[in-house]
């Protein structure tokens, strides 16, 4: 199967995953989903990580060259990619299990959500700016 083929199948697969964050906020089966959802993502990236290890230069993680480098072929910018689905998705759940044990409105949570899906680090970010305004508290 070629890159450009799993790479269809990995952006396919997590859409419903965010949906159900979304449209499933409360449901008891969501978090087992999900992480079945991460789980299946994570084998596609072992496979892709455990193909590439013959050529992958640890010095190469050092300089920003070197990471340039080891993204040159799809393949390895296809491992890349599933790694930040499944790490979003992740990071994702984990803000809808905080914002509901700190009570938060699911609808502020939304946008911090569709953020985390685009742009990962953002959502976490407004996630975090909403937690703490409503908390007081960093952690």
């Amino acid at each position: 199967m070629t890159a450009s083929i799993v790479f269809q199948i990995v952006n396919t697969i997590v859409i419903p995953a965010w949906l159900i964050l979304i449209f499933f906020p409360g449901k008891s089966w969501r978090n087992p989903v999900i992480y079945c959802f991460s789980m299946a993502m994570a084998v596609v990236y072992l496979v892709y990580v455990i193909q590439g290890f013959g050529d992958m230069d640890m010095e190469s993680f050092s300089k920003l060259e070197g990471i340039k480098a080891m993204f040159s072929s799809d393949e390895a910018v296809l491992t890349g990619w599933v790694h930040y689905l499944v790490f979003d998705l992740l990071v994702g759940n984990w803000i809808l299990n905080q914002s509901r044990k700190h009570g938060l409105n699911h609808f502020l949570i939304i946008p911090c959500l569709l953020l985390c899906f685009m742009f990962g680090p953002v959502g976490f970010l407004l996630y975090s700016i909403l937690k703490v305004s409503k908390t007081k508290k960093l952690a």
